[in-house]
């Protein structure tokens, strides 16, 4: 996954500059972190933009922002296996779009607690997680999304 963030609605054509096939081949899939469906298991109120406390977003959010920024992402997959490609190739995208959306929904509705930090604060905490998340890659029971 290569990522571009660029202020704006999403209004560059072709922001990783790819050419030739790669272009043709390309599919957009915008991520709407206030309209997407979510799967029910993935709902937690405190990460509904609709519902944020510090500037919750209406359905037309997108016309209404008067700043925004989009962050670009392509993503290229290649599983070669005759049968097998298409299908995993689809569960693939499926569980990074999953994961986008819900990773987007969250960082809009926690800023009030990043949004200050400097960049020791962030440089500590980064130390921090890494060394929880060390521990529980260690000793912790195995967490995360499943595909249903």
């Amino acid at each position: 996954i290569t990522t571009v963030n660029k202020p704006g609605n999403a209004d560059i054509e072709n922001v990783h500059n790819l050419t030739g096939q790669r272009l043709a081949k390309r599919e957009l899939d915008k991520i709407d972190i206030v309209n997407d469906s979510i799967d029910p298991a993935d709902y937690k109120e405190e990460y509904d933009p609709k519902k944020y406390d510090h500037g919750a977003l209406n359905e037309n959010w997108q016309e209404s922002s008067p700043t925004m920024m989009t962050s670009y992402k392509l993503v290229e997959i290649k599983f070669k296996w005759f049968g097998l490609q298409t299908k995993v190739e689809d569960v693939i995208i499926r569980g990074i779009r999953r994961l986008l959306v819900n990773f987007f929904r969250q960082l809009y509705c926690t800023q009030h607690t990043w949004r200050s930090l400097t960049m020791s604060d962030i440089r500590a905490l980064e130390v921090q997680v890494k060394t929880e998340l060390d521990e529980t890659r260690d000793e912790g029971e195995v967490q995360g999304m499943v595909e249903k």
